[in-house]
């Protein structure tokens, strides 16, 4: 997969989404601001498209550099920060002494 800088656009055939849009556009006081709401849906779907395990695939990714932060919070949402802290407090449970356990 090659890397895209950020000004490349998406392209697919609207037909009715953009007739919609541009009627709704049309008759709605002041406008709708279209690429917004395309911005928007793009990203609820591309979330409900994932698996916990892409989910998974995506955090890995980002921590090993292979995709920005700004994608992966696309991608994540909320779960970005939750999984952050969830693997720094497995980590710090990780270096706990555990001396005071053993039998």
């Amino acid at each position: 997969m090659s890397q895209e800088s950020l000004d490349d656009t998406i392209k697919f055939r609207a037909g009715p989404l953009k007739e919609a849009a541009t009627e709704l556009d049309a008759i709605h006081l002041g406008g709708i601001n279209i690429s917004e709401l395309a911005r928007e849906g793009l990203t609820q779907m591309l979330r409900r498209a994932m698996t916990d395990d892409d989910k998974i695939a995506i955090y890995e990714h980002y921590s090993a550099g292979d995709l920005s932060e700004d994608a992966a919070r696309v991608l994540l949402g909320d779960e970005f920060d939750r999984l952050q802290e969830d693997i720094d407090a497995f980590r710090e449970a990780a270096e706990d002494d555990t001396s005071d356990y053993l039998v």
